[in-house]
């Protein structure tokens, strides 16, 4: 699976993209497990579930799917930081 990172500070923890490969299906909760155990450096990154949005295959997961939607070796996952504004 590609993992694109579009945040600069994960992005310099972990790197700007990730070709990882994992066994079978895994969500996107055990995604960020994943990028914390081979990155330990990553682990604050996560501490707020709301800071990033994921989006696979072009599609925007919802907060509610994080622990539901199965991710697999061919999936394209882009990480990006959540946008706000006033």
């Amino acid at each position: 699976m590609i993992v694109k990172i579009l945040s600069s500070e994960l992005a310099r923890k972990i790197g700007k993209e990730l070709d990882l490969k994992i066994e079978g299906e895994i969500t996107i909760e055990e995604l960020k497990k994943e990028i914390v155990r081979r990155f330990p450096n990553a682990k604050d990154e996560f501490s707020d579930k709301y800071f990033y949005n994921f989006s696979v295959n072009g599609r925007l997961i919802k907060q509610n799917e994080l622990k539901t939607f199965k991710l697999k070796n061919e999936d394209f996952v882009i990480i990006m930081p959540s946008i706000a504004g006033g």
